[in-house]
């Protein structure tokens, strides 16, 4: 679950380099969509019914490197969207996702990771990470599994990465997942990317 949490032309676009302003990388509009700032710019339209959450902005240290984090989510009861911006004081191309591999959604190239991950209460209880915390303590059903898409984009300089996680319940378990939960799935995912295409 950690390794998740933690586009090629759609996305480079939508997620287009645009001036630093502050560490709060995302904010929400008047009508509820997240607005990304920073070393990105890009509208995430608000999906019909969600209810929103954040944004949660830090500024954790590991050694020299510091980072600026934030995250914005909108949740229904048993699925959620995050997206978050990163940006690290390292140098430059420190950051990279050329090594996760191209996916092909609404007929465009994506930089993404895709699994299914069973997920146990009692984990989620005793789990300290700060994004995990951020989606738990918005009570979306998850156990006992969760189907998930990440789709990553990083800035020229290497020093900034944009993610976008879309979530949802599997009530079987993973291995129990069938062909047609998997293809709504991919289909609410595709939907909400055209929509992303088309706000911005």
């Amino acid at each position: 679950m950690r390794r998740i949490l933690t586009m090629a032309a759609v996305l480079s676009a939508v997620f287009a380099p645009a001036a630093f302003a502050t560490d709060a990388y995302l904010n929400f509009d008047a009508d509820g969509n997240i607005v990304v700032s920073g070393p990105f710019s890009a509208v995430i339209p608000k999906p019909p019914g969600a209810r929103q959450a954040g944004p949660v902005h830090a500024s954790p240290s590991f050694l020299d490197e510091q980072l600026e984090l934030s995250t914005a989510g909108f949740f229904a009861d048993d699925q959620f969207i995050t997206v978050q911006v990163e940006t690290t004081n390292a140098v430059p191309g420190t950051v990279s996702n050329s090594t996760l591999p191209v996916v092909e959604i609404a007929g465009q190239e994506f930089r993404a990771r895709e699994t299914c991950v069973d997920i146990d209460e009692e984990v989620l209880d005793t789990d300290d990470d700060p994004v995990l915390e951020f989606i738990h303590a918005q009570k979306v059903k998850v156990v006992p599994a969760m189907q998930a898409i990440q789709l990553v984009i990083v800035n020229a300089e290497g020093t900034a990465e944009g993610t976008i996680l879309f979530m949802r319940n599997v009530p079987s378990g993973c291995e129990a997942m069938t062909p047609e939960f998997k293809a709504e799935f991919d289909s609410a995912f595709e939907r909400f990317v055209q929509s992303i295409t088309a706000a911005n």
